[in-house]
């Protein structure tokens, strides 16, 4: 541990007028970080939480000359960090030097000629043409003057500018860089931060976790995979296109796997079930040499497609991968194999519940770490799910006057069960005809999942047309671009609808700034369905933690913070105002009401629709 002299105060590295607790914040912060600590810092959307904490830790990395990871959820969040940067920098006038970095798939200049987008396909490419490419070659001969904070697009412009690659001269930069701000991949996924620490020195590194509720599930997607009949379907395809002995035997195994997935998916019982991989290969005859022989059949496959000018993409490589690496993991607890239909696809999934086991391998490489998110509490919950052993906590809010929020608990109404009755349907289309026309602002209707929303969609939609009142619907599985579409044309104007899953996209990191959302509903909680797969995280969950702890950590608390983060999404300072609504009346248990936000549970009433109705239209009046 570094022994402190002098560090600059970290209130001048702020590059706003202070409001709320953000001066002791960053004290705090700052305090904890200087002695290497692990900081769990809560507070709502709004908060400034990204400014508050660099200001706190970049008189450190300064002193000590060490980078700070910013790591955020997806690559469309990781300009944020770079952003603020370049306010601290503006302001204090030092010379900070930070970048957002992307992938091959954003940043190849390569693939983007030759029209290539998908992961495999840029990445083979990379690595098959890099000593012929120009834009790479180019890096050698060609020096560039940075100085200030680059956001990736910033950097991808000059690439294109000076014909350099952009992929690699963002990771030269981010040799010298200050602040590298990057998707969770860099940090939680080792192939991805092995090729990130050949530039940047991540030991002893300052580590910033944003929107860190998300691990749980975001370590499970990195170390799960998944093929379809589909992928077996063009593995054969691709096998049948070579004529020799070795390639005709392996052909007939990847038929015959292929059959025995087949009368797997015929016995599926219910939503989902479980599958033996170490059965199917064995019964396929699948062995060492078959898997070798793939893999050299591979990168013939590669190559041909490189000749004939397609991505260099192969399903033979995903589906031997795929069984490759389920031998390895079968004996590991924490591994399920699940298999189940998806629309009108069959999927075999390996799914890696594990969390903490994982996550505790990686807390050691840095010197001190922050987690930052508007939903970390319970502090006790999250660090053992995360596998934290020591840390300190910090937390702050900003104050919602009473007569800013209106927060309602409907009686009578629950999504409990596996389906939705006929009465109890009825009596949400009710509530929605009565409360929806008095709800004079744009309003959100976060369903409890999307087959909730199925169920309703269609009355509720046709209310809102009687309101005379736009209506904006989220798909299931929508692409970013029209996510963003929607959005905003949602934002553009007043008393419009926004249906969306408390488990999708819209309910957690959306920005709906001042009156761009001012009323939210909430149909029922969005517990995961007992399906086999939820049933094995519980069990696995209890096996680690007990049975009571278990089943919180693996189905009650991803629960509640879904709704809460939905919840957060009208209110971003004290001067916001909200009408927030609750329809499910387990709302009102403390086991769930206790884990909402504070702003919700210090003004809610449990009411009926006609009380919920005076209510909404008392707060209309006074505002």
């Amino acid at each position: 541990m570094w022994k402190v002299r002098y560090l600059d105060d970290p209130l001048e590295f702020f590059p706003y007028e202070p409001r709320f607790g953000q001066v002791r914040v960053i004290k705090e912060i700052n305090n904890y970080a200087r002695d290497g600590n692990i900081i769990l810092f809560d507070a709502p959307t709004g908060y400034g939480k990204t400014p508050v904490v660099l200001a706190a830790i970049l008189p450190i990395a300064e002193e000590y000359n060490v980078p700070i990871l910013w790591a955020v959820r997806t690559g469309n969040e990781t300009d944020r960090p770079i952003e603020e940067l370049k306010q601290i920098v503006g302001r204090t006038r030092r010379r900070i030097f930070g970048i957002s970095i992307r992938g091959k798939r954003d940043m190849c200049l390569l693939a983007r000629q030759n029209n290539i987008r998908d992961h495999e396909g840029v990445s083979v490419l990379c690595r098959r043409m890099r000593d012929k490419c120009p834009f790479y070659r180019n890096l050698f001969y060609k020096r560039l003057s940075v100085k200030k904070p680059l956001l990736f697009s910033e950097i991808l412009k000059l690439g294109i500018e000076s014909n350099i690659c952009p992929y690699f001269l963002q990771l030269n930069l981010a040799r010298k860089a200050r602040v590298i701000s990057m998707s969770y991949n860099y940090i939680f996924s080792e192939p991805i931060r092995w090729s990130l620490r050949s530039y940047v020195r991540m030991k002893n590194a300052i580590l910033v976790v944003d929107e860190a509720h998300n691990m749980q599930n975001v370590i499970a997607s990195i170390n799960s995979d998944r093929i379809t009949l589909g992928t077996v379907e063009r593995a054969i395809n691709e096998v049948s296109r070579f004529n020799d002995n070795r390639s005709k035997r392996l052909l007939e195994k990847i038929k015959r796997l292929y059959k025995i997935l087949k009368q797997e998916a015929e016995g599926i019982r219910g939503e989902d079930d479980i599958f033996d991989p170490i059965t199917i290969i064995s019964e396929a005859e699948l062995d060492d040499e078959d898997f070798s022989h793939a893999g050299k059949l591979v990168s013939k496959i590669y190559t041909r497609m490189l000749k004939e000018g397609k991505s260099p993409r192969s399903s033979l490589r995903h589906l031997m991968d795929f069984l490759k690496l389920s031998i390895e993991y079968v004996e590991l607890d924490g591994i399920a194999f699940l298999k189940y239909k998806d629309k009108n696809r069959v999927v075999f999934e390996r799914w890696d519940m594990r969390a903490s086991e994982l996550l505790s391998e990686i807390w050691d490489y840095f010197f001190s770490i922050v987690f930052m998110s508007g939903t970390l509490k319970p502090y006790n919950a999250f660090s053992e799910i995360s596998g934290i052993k020591h840390y300190y906590e910090v937390s702050d809010e900003f104050k919602i006057p009473r007569e800013n929020v209106v927060s309602l608990i409907i009686k009578d109404l629950t999504t409990k069960g596996e389906e939705l009755s006929v009465q109890m349907k009825e009596r949400y289309i009710t509530a929605f005809k009565e409360i929806l026309p008095v709800l004079e602002v744009n309003t959100a209707i976060f369903f409890a999942s999307y087959r909730i929303m199925n169920e309703l969609i269609r009355d509720v939609k046709k209310i809102v047309e009687e309101c005379n009142r736009n209506i904006f619907v989220e798909q299931e599985g929508m692409m970013g671009d029209e996510a963003r579409q929607i959005l905003e044309e949602f934002k553009k104007s007043e008393k419009n609808v926004l249906c969306a899953s408390m488990q999708g996209r819209f309910a957690e990191g959306a920005d709906f700034p001042g009156e761009a959302l001012e009323a939210i509903i909430l149909v029922g909680i969005p517990f995961e369905r007992l399906t086999v797969r939820t049933q094995l995280y519980i069990d696995y969950y209890s096996r680690i933690y007990g049975s009571e702890k278990g089943r919180f950590y693996a189905y009650v608390l991803p629960a509640l913070r879904r709704a809460s983060q939905a919840l957060g999404r009208a209110l971003r300072s004290s001067d916001d105002k909200a009408i927030l609504i609750a329809m499910d009346e387990r709302y009102r248990d403390n086991r769930y009401f206790r884990l909402l936000p504070k702003f919700f549970r210090e003004y809610a009433k449990l009411v009926n629709v006609p009380a919920a109705i005076e209510f909404i239209e008392e707060f209309h009046y006074k505002q």
